[in-house]
């Protein structure tokens, strides 16, 4: 059975193994708690069969802006439509709250994930020299929800 819920603080290890698995990141468990407290519509984990599968993280930033600080699916659980169900319930979220546009960054490297974002109606309007900790560039992406 697939869940999707909103992130609660217990989630934290989870969520960092997941991080640290698929993004290639490592952060402090403090970010979690902020991004929960700053939006916690927009912070949602994905459980299959009573684990956590993968998680999309979003805060506002700006006018009718959302942006995606983070989302990964383990490796184990990609090419099931996961991400695309956890993007899905993000732009509930976002409709819900009144944001019409979605922003994130992706690694210039990262063509799956580029492909990804561009299948689901995001488009590069940038980028971002030494964006990422090991100083990888990053493509800014955006999509403007419908109403």
């Amino acid at each position: 059975m697939i869940v999707t819920r909103p992130f609660a603080p217990p989630d934290i290890p989870e969520v960092i193994r997941i991080v640290e698995d698929s993004l290639r990141e490592n952060y402090p468990p403090s970010l979690y708690l902020t991004v929960h407290n700053l939006w916690r519509e927009g912070f949602i984990v994905l459980i299959q069969d009573g684990k956590m599968a993968g998680f999309v993280a979003a805060v506002p930033n700006g006018n009718n802006v959302a942006r995606v600080l983070m989302l990964a699916v383990l490796r184990p659980y990609r090419n099931r439509s996961f991400g695309k169900r956890l993007m899905n319930e993000l732009f509930s979220s976002c409709r819900a709250k009144g944001l019409d546009t979605v922003i994130l960054e992706v690694r210039k490297s990262n063509r799956v994930a580029i492909a990804f974002y561009e299948r689901l109606g995001f488009t590069v309007y940038g980028e971002m020299k030494k964006f990422y900790s090991n100083g990888e560039d990053a493509y800014k992406m955006m999509r403007v929800l419908e109403t």
